[in-house]
């Protein structure tokens, strides 16, 4: 998206929550939540979800209308989605979009509105959107979705060490909810070379075997085909990481290669032979990595007890409850804040706290009494970061007791990103297979169109289907894809043909103006006929008509910079010659 630069409001105020429309994260945009309200297209769905889940903002950013949809985590409290409307005009700085262009969509017709989501940075969350949204560095996510419900997912930042809310995965995983339950249609994306997208679309394939993004659907949108990706991620992923030792000795950096492999080959509990095997379970580790590194070194905790890595004490008592793993480590981290506000405290006396004190501390932000005697019960001894907690009896009361205190662990210190990273530029970058992959920058996941009849309606694609004359001088790309209707199946096509005219001008620039002659392409359909007699559910729908603004500068995504060269498409190029009397 093009920067739109205009000058800074002064009258910003802090977010207001309306807790009438405060949404859980966890669940928010799964089925059954919002989706009830939104059985339209995209157009119509974005209108109803911000009348409905979201809250006009008091500002304009750039001229543009916000609005923010207020979500709630248990961990990290209240945080917004923001939505930006961009209503594009004649006289827009860029109203066209480079991200179509890239994505091969360039031919579309411009569309008359795009919408941002935006996801701030924790730091902003309780700030108003800024003119300078989409600086991608200040933003957990941004995607953009245009009024035709084809859009384009452009940035997420979710690789930070140590982040809990909001990791690659939680992102990902609500954006794609967000884009199932308002009915986008198609969202591109593409990775960069750069260290975080290296670390998902290099490293993830090496360590699993496929795109990070095909975890939710994503497929490759040109570049090499899917054997080839496939061959060279075998490849890559079976690399010995005793022959990567071998053949560095004589490389600059071989030392710092060597001293990498084996740090976490000792913090590891299985074997790892291949860089595959390696960068698997580096990532497994990616959040809190450094807490199961100290777990595994040998402290003096005072007790006889061998600390626990902080993972390990989660993973373990998962097994023998019903709270989930998340909840598990938002009550560990409650208490071990309690305990390093305790020691700050008393830091003459260095005295524990007793299982009553820390009860009750952690009642004020955790409601589950029981989840709380759970943590405390399980409590031996662990580690995070550089401390140590452990649970003793009180030789005075005879009653249980926690501590907190610092420790020196004997381990190397590390940065996984920097690990990462430096095993890519000095053992997988000089391999072909390595830029093969990386050339698979390109994704795009489509949502299928309903093939049958749900809730008494069904959807079809109008699609405009231009005169002779204007295919052969002024249309001369690829016609740019039809749009989406949902309509009751026992209308007559003379409603439809209203229905699809209404669609098409509030979609697209070039058709302001555009009138519906008939319905289907050489051969009119008759007008009394009902459309579930002549069209199946989830099919195209030719519309005639007249009044295309073929003048207008708005009439393709990409400005009209990539216009075909060589004779004008013909009339069978664009629609094939099956189709000539749909």
């Amino acid at each position: 998206m093009a920067s739109i630069i205009l000058r800074k409001p002064s009258n910003k105020r802090k977010n207001r929550i309306n807790p009438e429309k405060l949404f859980l994260y966890d669940n928010f945009a799964l089925p059954d939540t919002v989706n009830t309200a939104l059985s339209g297209a995209f157009r119509d769905n974005i209108r109803v979800f911000l009348h409905d889940f979201a809250e006009i903002q008091p500002y304009f950013v750039n001229g543009m209308p916000v609005w923010c949809t207020s979500l709630f985590s248990e961990n990290d409290g209240v945080f917004p989605l923001y939505t930006v409307e961009e209503t594009v005009r004649h006289d827009s700085l860029d109203p066209f979009c480079n991200h179509c262009e890239s994505s091969g969509w360039g031919h579309h017709f411009v569309c008359k509105r795009k919408y941002h989501f935006i996801i701030p940075e924790k730091e902003n969350w309780n700030e108003p959107l800024d003119d300078d949204f989409a600086e991608f560095e200040s933003l957990k996510l941004y995607g953009l979705i245009h009024c035709n419900g084809f859009g384009h997912l452009i940035c997420i930042n979710g690789l930070k060490h140590n982040s809990k809310l909001f990791g690659a995965d939680d992102s990902m995983e609500f954006w794609d909810r967000l884009c199932t339950v308002l009915r986008a249609r198609s969202i591109s994306a593409n990775y960069f070379s750069r260290k975080g997208s290296i670390e998902l679309g290099l490293i993830h394939g090496m360590a699993h075997g496929k795109s990070w993004l095909a975890k939710w659907g994503y497929r490759f949108n040109g570049g090499i085909t899917e054997s080839k990706y496939n061959a060279a991620i075998r490849f890559l992923s079976r690399l010995s990481l005793d022959v990567i030792i071998s053949d560095s000795v004589s490389k600059r950096n071989s030392r710092r290669i060597r001293s990498i492999i084996d740090l976490y080959r000792k913090c590891s509990a299985n074997p790892l032979s291949t860089i595959g095997d390696l960068l698997k379970f580096m990532l497994v580790f990616e959040s809190r990595f450094h807490m199961d590194i100290y777990g595994a070194c040998k402290f003096d905790s005072g007790t006889g007890e061998s600390p626990m890595g902080f993972d390990k004490l989660v993973d373990s008592m998962t097994k023998n409850c019903r709270w989930p793993a998340r909840r598990l480590d938002h009550a560990l981290l409650v208490i071990v804040d309690l305990l390093k506000e305790h020691r700050a405290e008393n830091v003459q006396t260095e005295c524990g706290m007793s299982r009553q004190e820390l009860r009750d501390g952690a009642r004020r932000s955790i409601g589950d009494t029981g989840l709380i005697d759970f943590v405390l019960k399980s409590i031996k001894c662990f580690t995070v970061e550089n401390q140590i907690i452990r649970r003793s009896m009180n030789p005075s009361s005879r009653l249980a007791e926690f501590s907190i205190q610092e420790c020196s662990p004997r381990v190397v210190s590390y940065n996984l990103s920097q690990d990462v990273w430096i095993l890519y530029e000095n053992v997988l970058a000089m391999y072909p297979e390595t830029k093969l992959v990386l050339d698979c920058n390109h994704f795009v996941k489509d949502w299928p169109i309903r093939g049958k009849i749900v809730s008494q309606s069904m959807v079809l694609t109008c699609k405009v289907l231009p005169s002779f004359a204007e295919l052969d001088s002024q249309l001369t790309r690829r016609l740019s894809p039809g749009e989406l209707v949902v309509v009751e199946p026992w209308i007559t096509v003379a409603d439809l043909k209203m229905v699809a005219q209404c669609a098409l001008r509030d979609t697209y620039c070039v058709m302001e103006e555009f009138e519906a002659t008939w319905i289907g392409g050489l051969r009119k359909i008759d007008d009394e006929k009902v459309v579930s007699t002549v069209f199946e559910p989830g099919s195209q729908v030719w519309v005639r008509g007249r009044g295309l603004d073929l003048t207008t500068r708005l009439m393709y995504e990409d400005g009209g910079r990539k216009m075909r060269g060589g004779r004008p498409m013909g009339f069978l190029d664009v629609i094939g010659y099956d189709n000539v009397n749909m």
